[in-house]
């Protein structure tokens, strides 16, 4: 459900949550209606490049919305027919007899400049969109549910006859399959912790946590504290006060020096005010801040103050042109921390009068790693001790391959592709492409990364130029491919790599292990003995639920503390660095640890999470101002990408280009 600010406004202290009718929408869209502007706002963000038929015309014509117009009994236009000026009511009672029911409502204006009444169109069939933040917040908060809870449902379902007649399909009964009633019972280990280590050899072990998969900071000072530059920037664009400013900075201060951090005081402060009505562009605020920045060229790291939720266009707009103009190689090239209003100000849900250092930590925890600093490093079981010991020349890839939201057919596909830097792991290369498909392709989702053997030339060259040696080992978790595109993407992948290595150089052959990373599937692990989650480092590779003709096993690495914990299913299906099971399962769940932006290990590795973050950092610099959630505009949008591209199989594959005035390896995406 998606409901509009008037909609909220009415029904914020009731329970019943009913669709609104007829009745409400022309209150809601009555120009006299205080909320009238936002809720015209909140119309058009979902109606916007929809395409419909009207009804009153002889034949059935589309129409695409663009914005909104006046009422219909206001809205003029020059009647050629007729050599006069009429209004939309008008013109629907003389040339189609159709008199209006609502001409106080607003007209939807088209793209080809006509006006057509709301009551007298029909929206084409379905284009299905992106699920929306706050759908998504609905549809969590109904469907958690408690390990106990979640079992007892599938039990009880599976045990009642008319609800699931597995033994009653046709398929089942030819195959002559029985299901049965009760879950299967599989053997599974917990895997050692990882110590995580902080500065002076301070320590969280297992026996310093409540929950297996967390710990705190606070009291512990980062193992590589960094400083903040001579010349850096706090930029406000929300409705905070400068003296709130002033005080954020001083406790984020603060806290910076409990974790060992120096933090000068900024040069430089730009104040934006952010009201309702829009009181600023973003367009203004990024030319003033390019032409701050010609004058400035020694400043090397923003503080951005966002505004307010309650502002989210404005909000998203300011994150998005900020970002593409600090990361991009037509940009300034800063590292940026972006804050949202209300982290900005003192105040929590337990102690609303006092300052969250529970949040300035996390901040810190970004701001840190992005400065070249690095947070912890692990002390790990012997068994995979070579994988993090000094000069290792291992190299740790995650791959990403994001395809665009349902009904975006005419977008690209992004891929992000993230390479291990240092021996921690901590810093990371970092490669961006946008896929196009053919259009008659573009319904598929079915892709290998077209152009990873350029991908891999490049983050090896980084890697050997960064430390004066390549990788002998590249360790690749790959993400978002089934088990059903293993063999055609898997072999594709699998031969660009080692086409890289053999460019490079004839002889360069490192040993290289393939792992497939997949949480799209539907199997849950419960404790036999208990009515939680499974702990943090659960690890079953039973042949009971288990592929037989591939290695593969489930891996929940993370603490649950919503819902039931998920595991992750990992696939290797290649492996010439001959890791032993306890190896690969230990190595994956040590990497979920180092995670740099909270301290608690994560359900898929760092290089994994992190490729993610990046191409949904590549999906915001592609995603244009007025582009909607369906098909109806280009994404061809403007972006540095190389001039030459590589196409495959009818699939164009373009690199955007990042700024060369960040660090390479620097996790600009956190």
């Amino acid at each position: 459900m998606v409901q509009s600010p008037s909609g909220k406004a009415k029904y914020s202290r009731q329970r019943d949550v009913r669709m609104a009718d007829s009745r409400d929408v022309l209150q809601w869209l009555d120009v006299r209606n205080r909320n009238y502007r936002n809720d015209a706002e909140f119309l058009l963000k979902h109606c916007k490049h929809l395409r419909v038929r009207s009804q009153a015309a002889d034949k059935p014509i589309s129409y695409e919305i663009v914005k909104l117009g006046r009422p219909a009994s206001e809205e003029k236009f020059h009647w050629k027919q007729e050599k006069c000026d009429v209004t939309i009511e008008e013109y629907h009672k003389k040339q189609y007899n159709v008199e209006l029911k609502y001409p106080s409502l607003p007209t939807l204006e088209m793209r080809n400049g006509s006006f057509l009444p709301m009551e007298l169109v029909d929206v084409e069939p379905v284009r299905v969109k992106k699920v929306t933040d706050e759908q998504r917040a609905t549809m969590c908060s109904v469907s958690t549910m408690k390990p106990l809870e979640y079992e007892r449902t599938i039990k009880q379902i599976r045990a009642d006859p008319k609800k699931q007649r597995f033994e009653a399909d046709p398929f089942v009964a030819a195959w002559q399959m029985n299901i049965d009633v009760k879950m299967v019972t599989v053997p599974a280990r917990v895997l050692p912790v990882p110590e995580v280590v902080y500065r002076d050899d301070h320590r969280v072990t297992s026996r310093d946590v409540r929950d297996v998969g967390t710990w705190e900071a606070r009291g512990a000072r980062f193992h590589t504290p960094s400083a903040f530059p001579r010349v850096w920037a706090m930029i406000n664009l929300s409705r905070i006060h400068r003296d709130d400013c002033e005080q954020f900075y001083i406790q984020l201060s603060g806290a910076a020096r409990r974790h060992g951090m120096q933090c000068s005081e900024p040069e430089l402060y730009e104040e934006f005010v952010a009201t309702t009505d829009r009181s600023y562009s973003i367009e203004k605020v990024v030319d003033n801040i390019k032409e701050k920045m010609n004058k400035n060229q020694d400043c090397k790291f923003f503080i951005v103050i966002l505004p307010s939720k309650s502002l989210s266009k404005q909000n998203k707009e300011a994150y998005r042109d900020l970002k593409k103009l600090c990361e991009l190689d037509t940009g300034v090239g800063i590292v940026t921390q972006m804050i949202e209003e209300k982290n900005a100000l003192k105040g929590s849900r337990k102690r609303p009068d006092d300052w969250d250092l529970a949040k300035l930590s996390n901040i810190l925890l970004k701001i840190n790693t992005k400065l070249d600093g690095t947070n912890s490093i692990l002390r790990v079981p012997p068994v995979i001790e070579r994988f993090f010991t000094q000069g290792h020349r291992i190299m740790y890839v995650g791959a990403d391959l994001s395809h665009p939201a349902p009904g975006a057919t005419t977008q690209p596909s992004v891929v992000a592709v993230v390479a291990s830097a240092d021996d921690i792991p901590n810093r990371y290369f970092k490669e961006v492409y946008q896929q196009f498909r053919p259009p008659q392709t573009r319904g598929e989702s079915r892709e290998h990364i077209v152009s990873l053997k350029q991908i891999m030339k490049s983050l090896i060259s980084q890697y050997a130029k960064h430390r004066g040696f390549p990788p002998n080992a590249i360790v690749f978790y790959r993400d978002g491919i089934s088990e059903g595109e293993f063999d055609s993407v898997f072999d594709k992948e699998l031969t660009s790599i080692r086409e890289a290595c053999v460019e490079l150089s004839p002889v360069y052959r490192p040993y290289l292990t393939y792992i497939v990373v997949s949480k799209r599937h539907h199997t849950k692990l419960f404790p036999a003995k208990s009515d939680k989650n499974v702990p943090a480092g659960t690890v079953v590779d039973s042949p009971d639920i288990t592929n037989p003709t591939k290695y593969d096993f489930y891996l929940c690495s993370h603490h649950g503390a919503l819902g039931t914990s998920r595991p992750t299913h990992y696939y290797v299906l290649y492996d010439d660095n001959k890791l032993k099971p306890d190896e690969v399962q230990m190595l994956t769940y040590a990497l979920c640890y180092t995670f740099a932006r909270c301290t608690r290990s994560v359900s898929i590795p760092a290089p994994v999470k992190y490729a993610d973050l990046l191409a949904i950092r590549a999906t915001l610099y592609i995603k244009s101002d007025d582009q909607s959630d369906t098909d109806s505009v280009s994404s061809e949008t403007r972006l540095p990408v190389n001039q030459s591209t590589n196409v495959e199989g009818g699939v164009r594959s373009e690199r955007i280009v990042l700024s060369s005035k960040i660090a390479p390896d620097c996790p600009f995406f956190l």
